[in-house]
């Protein structure tokens, strides 16, 4: 059975650093890098699960300020995932982890480069994110 699954994740930027974040050893994925985020639940706007799944995973509050790119890969040869990424604004730095992640860094470009996902890399510079951490 195929599935396509709605996902949303937050481009958090402070002080020309964006905020990624790894994903625990036990969970799908475990140790890949990524913005904070997770799957849109039936009936919710995506901005808000946005809101929600940020809150869960890092205990920042933030507030989406426009989708920035929609994408979409394969997590399995029968199992789709669109991504909508939104650029996020917070006041708040102090990150606690959900189970889901075991670390996090406000990374700078460089960092970044070296540590996030290659599909997620080609994306940020198709779309042009590097250049929010030059503002």
């Amino acid at each position: 059975m195929t599935a396509i699954v709605p996902a949303v994740k937050g481009i958090i930027i402070h002080e020309q650093r964006l905020l990624i974040v790894r994903r625990a050893a036990a969970d799908f994925g475990g140790g890949t890098w990524e913005c904070p985020g997770g799957k849109i639940d039936f009936g919710e706007l995506p901005v808000d699960s946005l809101v929600r799944e940020i809150k869960e995973e890092t205990q920042l509050t933030v507030t989406p300020e426009r989708l920035l790119y929609a994408s979409s890969f394969l997590t399995h040869p029968d199992r789709q995932i669109i991504l909508l990424m939104y650029i996020c604004s917070t006041n708040q730095t102090d990150v606690q982890l959900s189970v889901e992640h075991d670390a996090y860094l406000w990374a700078d470009e460089t960092t970044i480069r070296q540590l996030i996902a290659p599909n997620i890399l080609a994306d940020f510079e198709r779309h042009d994110v590097f250049s929010l951490l030059h503002r």
